[in-house]
């Protein structure tokens, strides 16, 4: 089990690390909208394209992101039905969710790696102010149902235990 803590640590880094990207992404989209602003109010122009990097930039985000969310258990849940049970039929009712997360995303997975494949094939286009190919967006929503199921799977060994918000509760950061 000591080989599992070490790649769940290391792989907690890795989450870390992108939650901090998107957090300063959220923070420089702040800056640039309103940079935007301030050039339109002076009729200085505008940043052209602004708006759609924002929107790849958040849908990137998003995806990469929801594991580590996932992990820190930070996600919108409805305990309403687990509070009321017994510890252990909980924590089995906790590990069949995760299984059906486990299920879940590799459905997504696979129905985004159908896509994938298709839109590389076709060479298909999202038109814009910018052209990008579609194979590079479902690229992103490949890799972040992969991410998603390989944590439900580290929750089902951890039996549902986030390190980081347990961390957290204790006055870590």
């Amino acid at each position: 089990m000591n080989g599992f803590r070490r790649i769940d640590a290391a792989v907690g880094r890795v989450y870390a690390g992108v939650g901090t990207l998107v957090g300063i992404s959220i923070g420089l989209f702040a800056l640039a909208i309103a940079a935007d602003l301030v050039l339109r109010l002076l009729e200085w122009g505008n940043l052209p394209g602004m708006q759609e990097i924002v929107e790849y930039a958040l849908y990137v985000g998003v995806f990469l992101a929801a594991p580590w969310v996932l992990r820190l258990n930070a996600h919108i849940r409805v305990d309403l039905l687990l509070s009321g049970l017994p510890r252990a039929l909980r924590a089995a009712l906790e590990r069949l969710l995760d299984l059906a997360g486990i299920a879940i995303s590799a459905l997504m997975f696979w129905y985004g790696l159908q896509n994938l494949l298709a839109a590389k094939a076709f060479g298909a286009v999202q038109y814009g102010y910018y052209e990008v190919a579609e194979w590079l967006l479902l690229t992103v929503f490949v890799a972040g149902f992969v991410l998603l199921a390989l944590e439900f799977l580290f929750r089902m060994i951890r039996a549902g235990e986030a390190p980081e918000a347990l961390d957290d509760a204790e006055g870590g950061f």
